[in-house]
């Protein structure tokens, strides 16, 4: 099946491509309001996962859930889209999302300092998203068709 090695490269190329941009066009504490403030553009390299929510963490540990778990994790989708999942199976394109968007930040943070570009903000005044970048929303929307898939029909998964 050569969908699954496409999805995920398109996945990883067009993420590293957009935090590449990012990191050339985007000064770290610029801010750029489209849509009259809808969407933001402003660059950070953060260290703490996603949203930043193992940032308070001591970095060793901050490192063995990011890297090692990480890493772990996403072998074993892997594994899962490679030997297990059924050519007519539901669940392989969101696990490609979900997997290829991890395996793209997982990239940011080995071959980088350890963080992830992100660079993108949705949202107006005092309701804003966190920073966050196309990894992100392919990891979320992979997993929001995998929990539709699962809840709507798990007796017609195959």
């Amino acid at each position: 099946m050569w969908l699954l090695p496409l999805l995920l490269l398109c996945t990883i190329c067009i993420d590293q491509a957009t935090k590449y941009m990012a990191r050339k066009l985007l000064v770290t504490s610029m801010e750029i309001p489209l849509f009259r403030g809808l969407m933001k553009f402003s660059l950070v390299e953060n260290h703490g996962g996603f949203l930043g929510i193992v940032s308070n963490l001591p970095t060793g540990l901050r490192l063995f859930f990011l890297n090692i778990c990480v890493a772990l994790l996403l072998c074993g989708c892997l594994i899962y889209l490679l030997w297990f999942s059924g050519q007519n199976s539901r669940t392989w394109i969101p696990l490609a999302l979900i997997t290829g968007g991890g395996l793209s930040n997982l990239l940011d943070r080995l071959i980088g300092d350890g963080g992830v570009t992100d660079f993108i903000i949705l949202g107006t005044g005092y309701l804003q998203t966190g920073i966050f970048n196309l990894a992100d929303v392919f990891i979320l929307s992979g997993s929001f068709l995998l929990g539709f898939h699962l809840f709507r029909r798990p007796d017609k998964m195959q």
